[in-house]
């Protein structure tokens, strides 16, 4: 019989609801901690201490288990000292008093400590830990591990799978939703930056630009292909883990709403979904949450991900995984074009919206590549692109000196947005120019709310909007 162990947004009544489902296992932490985890801050809710407890109280009265997340793969070596060491040895009591039942960790050596000091909390080895082999397994149950989530990497590598699971007593837990790309060249760094914007003790303010996501994103958004190659599993699928011995199963999504955490849980306990699979995965809507980022530029461009409507038809994938049964993607990757036919099938993708898309990234990452980002005086100036359309004459000048109207931080980013949606707005009348009319409509819906007033008094002086 299958199991789920579900991420947690410490909603209460996600409790009541997910105890109608094979659910045994919520998981879930606080917005930071003294070791970290595999979320930034900003994305997960505010908990108090005494929320959580009362939060793990209610979990086990529906006959479900807590577990932790203590699984960033560094804590820049607070560790090792005294001070902060014992802080940590402090919060493990504390996590122990509130009756977790596991904790999910990425660094061997808090394996060794908590296997050694506090025996009463199981060990689950995070998918962080990478483990992808038979030997890495047994390594991590020497440690101490109770359970392991295997590298994502593997997830269709089942002979691998199959092999782990004879060589351990540590139970298999599979994350089934994660989108990340094969053989991700920045997943073991980007987990590192999202310890560190998670920690406590963190002397940058758990700050930072991800630029992971916007590599991410330009590769997904610019090949289909590299959607399907993902590890993520089909609801349809887990008969073929189960034939293997695998019976445990992850769900993701602690930034997530309720809705879509049910959605998941119930589409894989159903074991069908015939819709998006985006709906029920993670890894490829990186708009949600994202307007809690401090980071204003990133928060503007991403938000743009929406327009290029991205579906993996769920229906048109029958029989995509048997052909991993018997392929070695990992050494023949290269040679193969399995996963861009079935793109061509199953991956929908608007091609105008993602080109845009894309673009606006990667002119945002060439600011953060060039330096200018970071206000540096020697970085290389930034190449004045040509627009799709022309635009009027008059038009240009008002844009231009409405422009100048935002923070001078955010006028570049200004800029791009209010220019692309003018463009929009021109291309919809079928116009080979963009004129008067665009240009307000794209400034009235893409200025944030702070500098309406500001906006709309620059259009009233050039006599572009009505006194009321």
């Amino acid at each position: 019989m299958i199991q789920f162990y579900v991420a947690t947004n410490w909603d209460p009544d996600l409790i009541d609801e997910l105890a109608k489902y094979p659910v045994v296992d919520l998981y879930g932490v606080a917005d930071h901690t003294i070791v970290g985890g595999g979320r930034p801050s900003f994305l997960l809710r505010n908990i108090s201490d005494e929320e959580i407890a009362e939060y793990i109280k209610r979990v086990h009265e529906h006959k479900m288990k807590f577990s932790y997340l203590l699984n960033a793969p560094c804590m820049n070596n607070m560790e090792y000292d005294p001070h902060y060491h014992k802080e940590l040895l402090n919060y493990l009591q504390w996590i122990t008093d509130i009756g977790v039942d596991s904790v999910i960790v990425t660094i061997p050596f808090l394996i060794q400590l908590i296997k050694e000091q506090f025996p009463k909390l199981k060990i689950r080895v995070s998918t962080i830990s990478h483990v992808n082999s038979v030997n890495r397994a047994k390594f991590y149950e020497m440690l101490g591990a109770d359970e392991i989530t295997p590298d994502v990497m593997i997830n269709r590598d089942f002979k691998t799978l199959k092999n782990i699971k004879k060589a351990v007593k540590c139970k298999i837990v599979l994350l089934l939703t994660d989108g990340c790309l094969y053989q991700c060249p920045f997943r073991h760094y980007h987990y590192n930056i999202l310890g560190h914007s998670s920690q406590t003790y963190q002397q940058f303010d758990r700050n930072y630009i991800d630029t992971c996501v916007l590599n991410c994103s330009i590769i997904k958004f610019s090949n289909p292909a590299e959607i399907l190659k993902c590890r993520w599993v089909r609801p349809e699928d887990l008969s073929h883990y189960e034939e293997i011995g695998i019976t445990d199963f992850k769900i993701a999504g602690r930034r997530m709403s309720t809705d879509w955490i049910i959605r998941s849980v119930k589409a894989f306990s159903s074991r069908k979904y015939e819709g998006n699979l985006i709906d029920i995965i993670q890894g490829f809507t990186m708009s949600i949450g994202v307007e809690k980022d401090p980071n204003i530029k990133f928060t503007k461009t991403v938000t743009e991900e929406n327009k290029s409507k991205l579906i993996i038809d769920n229906t048109k994938l029958d029989g995509f995984i048997d052909f991993f049964k018997k392929q070695d993607c990992i050494s023949t990757c290269d040679e193969c074009n399995y996963c861009n036919e079935w793109a061509k099938k199953a991956v929908i993708l608007n091609k105008d919206e993602s080109t845009s898309y894309v673009e606006s990234i990667k002119d945002y990452l060439d600011d953060i590549l060039t330096s200018r980002e970071f206000g540096v005086e020697t970085a290389k100036p930034k190449k004045e692109k040509k627009d799709g359309l022309l635009w009027d004459t008059e038009t240009k000048i008002i844009f231009d000196e409405l422009i100048k109207l935002s923070p001078p931080q955010f006028q570049q980013i200004a800029k791009m947005v209010i220019s692309s949606l003018a463009e929009e707005k021109a291309k919809k009348r079928s116009s080979p120019n963009i004129q008067n009319q665009d240009m307000i409509e794209a400034f009235i819906e893409g200025t944030p709310e702070p500098f309406q007033a500001d906006m709309r008094e620059g259009l009233k002086k050039h006599g572009l909007l009505e006194e009321k």
